[in-house]
């Protein structure tokens, strides 16, 4: 199966923290994680321009994660968990650079 959903992480980093250290942290070791655990094959990650889009849209979290995934079915992305659940042991924990408070994510599968 070729990756076709994609897995779309908005973050910020903590009140306080070092802005550096949250995305070395997310970029060198959480992100990689994510595809050597197998809930993804590749990720990027991306930083919000800072220009709204339209007056009274809400503004999203500053960062962006989007991992590749090979999912096109609901069943796909639950085998996915599954994977994750599986492999939780691998898991080298969570950074306190990280405001979990502001973490926004969804699977999204192809249309059509």
């Amino acid at each position: 199966m070729t990756a076709r959903g994609l897995l779309i992480v908005l973050s910020d980093p903590a009140q306080g923290a070092d802005e550096d250290e949250f995305n070395r942290w997310y970029s060198a070791v959480h992100a990689p994680e994510m595809v050597e655990r197998g809930a993804a094959v590749s990720f990027r990650r991306l930083h919000a321009s800072g220009v709204p889009l339209a007056p009274g849209i809400p503004e999203l979290p500053s960062y962006a994660a989007v991992y590749e995934i090979e999912a096109d079915t609901v069943e796909d992305v639950e085998a996915i968990q599954q994977r994750l659940d599986e492999t939780k042991h691998l898991k080298r924990g969570m950074s306190s650079t990280l405001d979990l408070s502001s973490v926004r994510a969804a699977f999204y599968l192809p249309v059509g």
